[in-house]
């Protein structure tokens, strides 16, 4: 099996066991609504950058980093266990802030709509 492969299979079972485990096992209140939006595993398979973004506006990124930071040894014991690897990567987790981006984009898109839509309305009435 290629590297590639391997790298993208490891990256896809750390994505569901992580989205799993911080959804349901932590019993962090900083690490509620957390979602893991992606993960990237090195070639040589020792390090993993998990992405993740929460919804909980109360909580500031760096709590939330700082709170998975503290969790990572449980994780990496928790993957261990269920994965059965031989080496279970480095956890380094990175908060992803391109949901908050996209509905940023998507409420401008709506607002220039709407501007349009008032614009023919009163160029309508006028004639």
């Amino acid at each position: 099996m290629s590297s590639e492969i391997r790298q993208q299979r490891v990256a896809g079972l750390l994505f569901e066991e992580l989205s799993i485990m911080l959804a349901n096992e932590l019993n962090d209140p900083r690490v509620s609504l957390v979602q893991v939006t992606n993960v990237r595993v090195s070639k040589d398979l020792r390090n993993a950058r998990v992405f993740v973004s929460h919804e909980d506006e109360e909580v500031p990124q760096r709590q939330l980093l700082k709170a998975l930071q503290h969790a990572t040894p449980f994780l990496r014991g928790q993957l261990a266990e269920r994965l059965g690897l031989r080496v279970v990567p480095e956890l380094v987790f990175s908060y992803d802030d391109t949901p908050e981006k996209a509905a940023r984009v998507d409420a401008l898109l709506r607002q220039i709509a709407a501007e349009r839509n008032n614009e023919q309305r009163t160029d309508d009435s006028q004639t």
